[in-house]
């Protein structure tokens, strides 16, 4: 009888054991999907695989000193000053640079694990993004579009990690009662991040030259022009860079991948908001409500057309990654045509027609989706 009550006792333990692991994060790591392609970028334009680490370590160490501050002062020294400064010099090779994007434990450890869950959405789209420059940069891959299909496939299969295939409303970034608190206070790194948004957008853009010679020269000329936000930070945009406006080509192409990478870039955002804005007392909980609605499929989706811009040479972006975050907006309003014009304006001209679509003087749609939209 005492053996079978002890057994009884280990059983209920074991259920009790399984039902805890049930509610808890799933944490298993999981890697690329299998192909000769992987890490050719590295091999083909090692300069731009090298930023892409430091943005990855950026990234890691941002939340994880966030997380770690005593103060909000000093928080924001550590970001603004010591930080920016660190991944300037790995930019500018002036300190050493990883040659391998490193786990986000390994650096970011504490940030990790006040949100499992978001961490490895980011990390399983960071890993999407990479497979994409990996397939277009293997010149053996023949049937590229086959292959980029198939590692969206691959990355659709851990829906807990996924973002949407279709961009959601930037109320979601810019609308809620925590929204805007990071670029207010952490003006510098907030342009920094947006700087990493533009070159993994003008990346994309960049590898679908098929000339290989000229496919370079577009690459060398992307991290060229990331380099110098750097080196100048006035150079850093004013905006969040959007895929229909930096990679047109792409988007066009492969609608969906450049939806759930604005959706990637825009949750970042989100997530900064969350760690940073004092008014938010439960950071774990909000981030995973955040992420919930950001990964509901068909609610809060964007309702504006996007229409994209023609393919701008990436050394002469610097105008409309000057652009205000009002003007980014005003301009999705437009027509192609519109934007174009819009463009070429004076900052006082822009700043005008802004002001006259605010106070509804254009003959466009006001605003952008504010509801929670369902897809018919």
């Amino acid at each position: 009888m005492k053996m079978k009550r002890l057994l009884s006792v280990l059983s209920m333990g074991l259920v009790l054991l399984f039902a805890s692991a049930g509610r808890a994060d799933k944490r298993e790591a999981i890697f690329y999907l299998p192909g000769e392609y992987n890490f050719a970028t590295r091999r083909a334009y090692p300069e731009f695989d090298a930023m892409l680490n430091v943005i990855d370590i950026g990234h890691a160490e941002l939340a994880e000193r966030l997380i770690k501050a005593r103060s909000e002062a000093e928080a924001i020294r550590m970001i603004e000053e010591d930080l920016f400064n660190e991944v300037t010099k790995r930019f500018l090779g002036r300190k050493r640079r990883p040659r391998f994007s490193p786990a986000e434990e390994t650096i970011a450890p504490e940030s990790v694990k006040l949100a499992w869950r978001v961490n490895k959405a980011f990390d399983w789209t960071h890993f999407l993004h990479r497979q994409v420059y990996d397939i277009f940069s293997d010149d053996r891959v023949r049937n590229k579009d086959g292959a980029i299909r198939a590692a969206l496939n691959y990355y659709l299969t851990e829906p807990e990690r996924t973002f949407p295939l279709r961009i959601k409303s930037m109320r979601l970034m810019e609308g809620q009662p925590f929204s805007g608190y990071w670029k207010e206070h952490y003006p510098k790194f907030n342009g920094a991040i947006w700087a990493y948004h533009w070159l993994q957008l003008a990346g994309n853009e960049a590898l679908l030259e098929p000339d290989p010679r000229a496919r370079q020269m577009k690459m060398e000329t992307a991290v060229d022009e990331f380099k110098k936000m750097f080196i100048d930070p006035a150079r850093l945009p004013k905006h969040m860079p959007m895929a229909h406006e930096i990679s047109p080509t792409f988007s066009a192409r492969f609608p969906q991948i450049a939806a759930t990478f604005d959706n990637l870039h825009s949750f970042h955002d989100i997530y900064m908001d969350i760690l940073t804005n004092p008014s938010v007392r439960n950071k774990r909980e909000e981030a995973y409500r955040q992420l919930h609605l950001m990964q509901e499929p068909i609610q809060d989706l964007e309702t504006m057309p996007l229409h994209p811009l023609p393919s701008i040479p990436i050394e002469r972006q610097q105008t409309l990654l000057q652009m205000r975050p009002e003007e980014a907006m005003a301009m999705m309003m437009m027509s192609t045509e519109e934007q174009m014009a819009f463009l070429a304006m004076s900052p006082e001209q822009r700043r005008e027609r802004v002001a006259q679509r605010r106070n509804g003087e254009g003959n466009h749609p006001q605003g952008h989706s504010g509801e929670s939209n369902r897809a018919e």
